[in-house]
């Protein structure tokens, strides 16, 4: 049985750990003969790494306490190749003296697939570098270790979809590829880079006391990326925006440093990209600040605390009450009135400005409603609404206007869609195609704020567009700015040339007022007719004018 095992087994003698026996598979893998082995110390066949722990069991036995153990241990062949094998101890009573008698198994190929896994757990395939949840450990690490000059460093590159959707992305993938090793190139023997996800990578560092050092090996990072690179033929040139962020406090963890890298990497990219951005606490405030507006936001959209202002709008050939521009406030439950400003820049960064628009749409399109029915002054009032690209993009918006009227029995005509013309540019055909149908649905269309965004005049004739609202910045000027009134005159006219209405905001003197007037401008908002005010402030003001 010892002799046809089809594991190794050794007996050894428990006083002096020499080799009695050894069988057919445990002499094939030491690689040597077994009258060879007879007599040598078994832990001579151990790898010199391994070998104290052997010589401790051996000495365990040796003492008489209980020594029934499973091991893993390297064994060194004659001919120098190093086999990783699992060991089975146990002691065996014999006529003389106990002896140990060992099991041995080769387990290297097993080794090797349990390395291979933990590699893949902890690796990035296409890089062959650390990923999140090694770089996330390893952080850790260092800082409870409290390493000097400790950092991280979250680099993203600029555009890189474009490469994917242009050259496919066997073609990204090379790229990333240059990019890895341009990086390793830089970076210290000290420091760790890992591919945090998609085009982004994450370099830990070390002995990098304060941001200058640090920053300064952002800007060589960034410069070896911006090198240009031959990809399938085609040569790019890679940007990178990078986010810095040093361990200032003992108390910090890994998800805070990496957030704030992250953080940083984004101001970056909102500075114009390729660029490096160290962390400030006080952007971290701002976000905390911003998080908390967002959520309070969706609560409020809930709760209806979003409520249309409206300000007067009149028509200056007959000086009555043509309708009303609605504006969004938010009566928030602690903090007050807040106006537009003060929480539409949040929506849009959060991606909920539809949301805000739609509420807004609905509220207002209800209270025309309740008007146009109760109140006679009002029946044949029109309201002005304003679109945000987001809300004209979404498929679904056309059908959205189209309910909100039916469900306030408001006829079609009654309602204006103001937009930017940043609004019209963002998507010219999917803008079009919506802006068709509102039309065909008979929905006004006006573009807000005139003279101020995009430069060319041609979408008055793409878009089916029907009236022009001129910045209040030129209002502003007339009688004062030859500059502002040139430009009222030329916008009015132009407008009318083209057949469209002209609306003139921001009035608000008796003189800015005439000369609309006698340049033939159609109609007028500003404080000079009222500041937007709620519904029933309005409806007291103008229900007997």
């Amino acid at each position: 049985m010892f002799r046809d095992a089809p594991v190794g087994m050794l007996v050894v003698d428990v006083s002096t750990g020499t080799i009695l026996a050894a069988n057919g598979v445990l002499i094939r893998l030491a690689g040597q003969p077994g009258d060879r082995l007879v007599g040598r110390r078994a832990a001579d066949l151990v790898h010199a790494d391994d070998r104290s722990r052997h010589l401790a069991i051996v000495s365990r036995v040796a003492s008489g306490l209980p020594a029934d153990v499973v091991v893993e241990q390297r064994l060194v062949r004659t001919d120098g190749r190093v086999v990783w094998t699992r060991w089975s101890m146990a002691v065996a009573a014999t006529r003389r003296d106990p002896v140990l008698v060992a099991h041995v198994q080769d387990v290297t190929a097993e080794r090797r697939r349990a390395e291979a896994l933990r590699w893949a757990a902890t690796h990035d395939e296409l890089t062959r570098l650390p990923n999140r949840a090694q770089l996330t450990a390893e952080l850790t690490a260092r800082l409870a270790a409290r390493r000097p000059g400790t950092g991280v460093m979250f680099l993203d590159l600029d555009h890189f979809k474009v490469v994917n959707d242009s050259l496919g992305h066997a073609a990204g993938d090379r790229l990333l590829r240059v990019v890895t090793r341009r990086l390793c190139e830089v970076l210290g023997e000290r420091d760790v880079l890992g591919r945090f996800g998609g085009d982004e990578f994450v370099a830990l560092l070390s002995d990098h006391d304060g941001d200058r050092p640090a920053r300064a090996v952002a800007e060589r990072l960034r410069h070896a990326i911006s090198r240009p690179v031959v990809v399938d033929g085609v040569e790019l040139v890679v940007t990178a925006s990078i986010g810095i962020a040093m361990a200032g406090r003992d108390d910090v963890a890994a998800s805070d440093l990496l957030r704030d890298a992250d953080a940083a990497m984004y101001r970056a990219k909102a500075a114009g990209r390729d660029r490096v951005e160290v962390f400030l606490p006080s952007v971290h405030r701002a976000s905390v600040a911003t998080l908390r507006t967002t959520n309070e936001l969706r609560r409020g959209i809930e709760r209806d605390e979003l409520v249309p202002y409206f300000q007067p709008i009149l028509d200056l050939p007959s000086g009555r009450l043509a309708g009303f521009e609605v504006l969004a406030r938010w009566r928030h439950p602690e903090r007050g009135l807040l106006g537009a400003e003060q929480f539409v820049p949040t929506a849009e960064e959060a991606g909920i400005i539809g949301d805000v628009d739609a509420a807004i749409l609905r509220a207002s399109v209800a209270q025309l409603g309740r008007w146009r029915s109760g109140v006679p002054a009002f029946h044949d009032l029109t309201i002005a609404v304003n679109v945000s690209s987001r809300q004209l993009l979404d498929p679904r918006f056309v059908d959205v206007v189209r309910r909100t009227l039916a469900a306030a029995e408001v006829p079609s005509d009654a309602l204006w869609l103001e937009l930017t013309e940043t609004t019209l540019m963002a998507d010219v055909t999917t803008t079009s195609n919506a802006l068709r149908r509102l039309r065909e649905a008979g929905v006004h269309i006006a573009v807000d704020d005139f003279g101020t965004g995009y430069s060319s005049l041609s979408y008055l004739k793409r878009f089916p567009v029907e009236a022009i609202k001129v910045d209040r910045s030129f209002v502003g000027g007339l009688g004062v700015d030859d500059e502002d009134t040139t430009i009222v005159d030329a916008v009015i006219r132009l407008g009318h040339s083209l057949g469209l209405h002209v609306v003139s905001e921001g009035v608000e003197t008796d003189d800015q007022l005439g000369r609309l007037q006698a340049m033939g401008c159609d109609r007028a908002q500003g404080f000079l007719f009222g500041r937007p005010r709620p519904a029933e402030i309005v409806e007291a003001d103008w229900a007997l004018v």
